[in-house]
């Protein structure tokens, strides 16, 4: 009876002792941090529509970053002639552009990313960008564009990997 009263209170001291985690949370740029979003992209290839949509302002901890916005391409079928082209450009805080551009002849849907190093604080920005285009045997021409700018700050130079 000892015995089971014994092990009964060491099983509701275990119970009790404080669960300490082995993941820190991580805002320094020594690690993964949650990807910003910076806004979103449509365009329409029935209508001629292309709309580009920033979230505003944005401050970031320096160091690593990840950046993205959606897109979304409708009425456009494959191989009709038609497409969109969906752009994310983002300034680290030294000026330098870091770019990545898709490109899509059918309706579809996804994201789009830049991953870089700030190289410390300071102030940069980011342009959304998209058009949808018509392309034929001889040229190739825009039908509908669209595009936001909005501004991007750098806070803190702690952790800086160079």
């Amino acid at each position: 009876m000892a015995a089971t009263v014994l092990l009964v209170a060491l099983l509701i001291a275990v119970a009790f002792v404080p669960v300490v985690s082995a993941v820190e949370d991580v805002a320094d740029g020594n690690g993964t941090r949650d990807t910003v979003n910076l806004g979103s992209l449509f365009t329409d290839g029935r209508n001629e529509i292309a709309s580009a949509t920033c979230v505003g302002p944005v401050t970031v901890p320096s160091g690593h970053n990840t950046f993205s916005v959606s897109w979304q391409n409708v009425y456009d079928a494959n191989n009709d002639g038609r497409g969109a082209t969906f752009k994310l450009t983002v300034w680290d805080a030294t000026g330098i552009a870091h770019t990545k551009t898709k490109r899509v002849d059918r309706a579809g849907q996804g994201n789009i990313s830049v991953v870089f190093n700030s190289q410390g604080a300071g102030d940069g920005q980011y342009v959304l960008h998209c058009n949808t285009y018509a392309w034929f045997i001889v040229n190739f021409e825009n039908k509908a564009s669209d595009l936001c700018l909005d501004d991007l700050d750098y806070f803190g130079d702690e952790n800086i990997e160079q």
